[in-house]
């Protein structure tokens, strides 16, 4: 990911250096990072224009209609699975956090059993209808998200036994619980998309 920052200076602009200054306060936090904005003003007799930040994403375009077909496919996917993937993160992390207020394994247990049938009725429906590859890109999210994967999770919340259980079923439909997220390896067009979704460009 490069940041690309454009200046533009138009010879015969009526802006003053001290109007400049005045702003310098208010422009964006990579701007006074990466340039010397007094310097500019003071040794440039015109006026100056800053572009918003442009952030380009080295990406290797489908060169093929299947590859084309694929990606597309992935996007749909993408845009399908990762808001949810963003809601169950925030929602292990607020149980694991609130797990650790309880003062006993019986407190901590009565809270699981209600946390879980919540999210069993909210979620259920809804993964329900996920196909195989949806199911699997949700997994590997997961694990982008939370830090952890889908596996340690449950072995974490409900013990080895649910654990091993799910992930033997998980199998037996060509998924794994213990799918971790390779950025910068079989994951790199899934990051490319994060990045863009979270630029708000996809």
């Amino acid at each position: 990911m490069k940041k690309v920052i454009i200046i533009l200076i138009i010879v015969g602009c009526t802006i003053k250096a001290e109007d400049v200054s005045a702003q310098i306060f208010k422009l964006p936090k990579y701007y006074r990072q990466s340039l010397n904005v007094d310097s500019l003003v003071k040794n440039t007799p015109d006026g100056l224009i800053f572009y918003p930040e442009v952030i380009v994403y080295p990406h290797k375009s489908p060169k093929t209609k299947r590859e084309q077909k694929q990606y597309d496919k992935l996007v749909r996917n993408f845009l399908k699975v990762y808001p949810y993937a963003l809601e169950l993160a925030k929602t292990y992390k607020n149980i694991d956090d609130t797990l650790a207020m309880f003062s006993s394994d019986k407190k901590r247990e009565l809270y699981l059993k209600k946390r879980e049938q919540q999210i069993m009725q909210h979620y259920k429906p809804i993964l329900s209808r996920f196909t195989l590859s949806q199911g699997v890109l949700l997994v590997k999210l997961m694990d982008r998200e939370s830090g952890s994967t889908a596996y340690e999770i449950v072995n974490e919340l409900k013990g080895s036994v649910t654990a091993f259980f799910w992930q033997s079923f998980a199998l037996m439909f060509g998924n794994s619980l213990r799918a971790e997220y390779d950025s910068n390896g079989d994951d790199k067009e899934i990051e490319y998309l994060v990045k863009r979704y979270r630029d708000k460009t996809l």
